[in-house]
């Protein structure tokens, strides 16, 4: 279970800043991008620094430079790679700010230059490099990283497109990182920059009865349930009114009256019902994941996936890339078919849910 049993939902309710802990700066290609007038905040941090080592100084220029991007990122609302590939609208000079997994690129250590290539989760007819100058890695940790292949946060630009192979250049390169944001977490926040952001179905307040029921060992029973009727017990728990759904839609659910501990968030639901009775891939989630392409165009807080069976764990990492960015970090949770037996089972409402699955079925 990892995250979910070594944090509390009080924990992973924190909120947390999402940065780039930079082992990879091409400062020149920052300087380029933010231009004179983005560079002069820049410059002021760096002419605030105290004095330093030399070994400091440049960490904390790399730093500087970071940031900057970030909220350069922020500002433009700069997309994810993998909303950039499902839409297809790359254009030569557009920028992408993620965090991805990256095969394992030997050369770092070696070579003037390395490719390194973007693992494709196997729904996308790109193939993804990124082509850098490997003088401009300056942790020894993440070159090692990039050797093995490893989940690394990224902003970078596209310099090349084909048919078949999208080339980028990284402008920066690190690991995810957390920042405390004038929060106060009792627990190492270092240790969970890559997983902070999922939440389970116990952390919301409107579920939280949801941690009195055991899990049960399958999720079988709701092979009986509608994906129409899951969501109207879903709604009656939240004190929604289900609406139809609609071929436009963003989502198939959304509610702005969650609460995570207390704070009131939006969430956007897409609801899989027992159709497909077998555990969810990314071909259950339609072509290039449009579904949850659309999901995360939704204005929401949340992003939650929702099935009758078991949600594998390419899912759960391309429900992640869509909703975690550092230049926008969103909350994301995945329900599978024993949490959602664990829901119905807390406020009472398997039985209902049985009966307005068989009364639509004799529809």
């Amino acid at each position: 279970m990892g995250h979910r049993s070594s944090l509390t939902p009080d924990q992973r309710a924190l909120e947390l800043g999402h940065i780039i802990d930079p082992g990879f700066v091409n400062h020149r290609k920052v300087q380029t991008i933010q231009g004179p007038g983005l560079m002069k905040h820049i410059d002021r941090a760096i002419s605030e620094i105290p004095n330093l080592p030399d070994w400091q100084l440049r960490v904390r220029i790399d730093h500087i430079y970071a940031e900057a991007m970030i909220l350069f990122c922020q500002h433009l609302g700069i997309r994810s790679l993998q909303d950039i590939l499902a839409t297809q609208t790359g254009q030569t000079g557009q920028l992408f700010c993620s965090t991805e997994r990256l095969l394992p690129c030997p050369a770092v250590y070696n070579a003037e230059r390395a490719s390194s290539v973007w693992e494709n989760p196997g729904v996308y007819p790109f193939r993804v490099e990124l082509h850098y100058s490997t003088r401009h890695i300056v942790s020894d940790t993440l070159r090692s990283r990039l050797s093995e292949g490893s989940i690394i946060s990224i902003i970078a630009q596209l310099y090349s497109a084909t048919p078949d192979l999208l080339v980028f250049e990284p402008i920066i390169m690190g690991f995810p990182w957390l920042v405390e944001n004038g929060q106060h977490p009792d627990f190492e926040i270092m240790f969970h920059g890559y997983d902070f952001y999922e939440h389970f179905v116990e952390d919301f307040d409107e579920f939280s009865k949801v941690a009195e029921i055991p899990v049960p060992l399958t999720s079988n029973r709701m092979r009986h349930i509608s994906e129409a009727a899951f969501k109207t017990c879903l709604a009656e728990i939240v004190g929604d009114v289900a609406e139809k759904d609609w071929g436009g839609e963003q989502s198939d659910y959304y509610s702005a009256h969650l609460h995570l501990r207390g704070r009131r968030v939006t969430a956007a639901f897409v609801l899989k019902g027992p159709a497909n009775f077998r555990p969810m891939g990314l071909n259950h989630l339609g072509k290039n994941n449009d579904q949850i392409v659309r999901l995360s165009h939704a204005p929401a807080q949340v992003l939650v996936v929702q099935h009758s069976h078991d949600i594998t764990v390419p899912v759960r990492e391309t429900l992640r890339a869509f909703s975690v960015q550092p230049s926008r970090p969103r909350r994301y949770c995945l329900i599978d078919g024993r949490d959602s037996l664990r829901l119905l089972d807390a406020y009472g409402l398997y039985a209902k849910a049985q009966e307005l699955s068989r009364k639509q079925k004799q529809k």
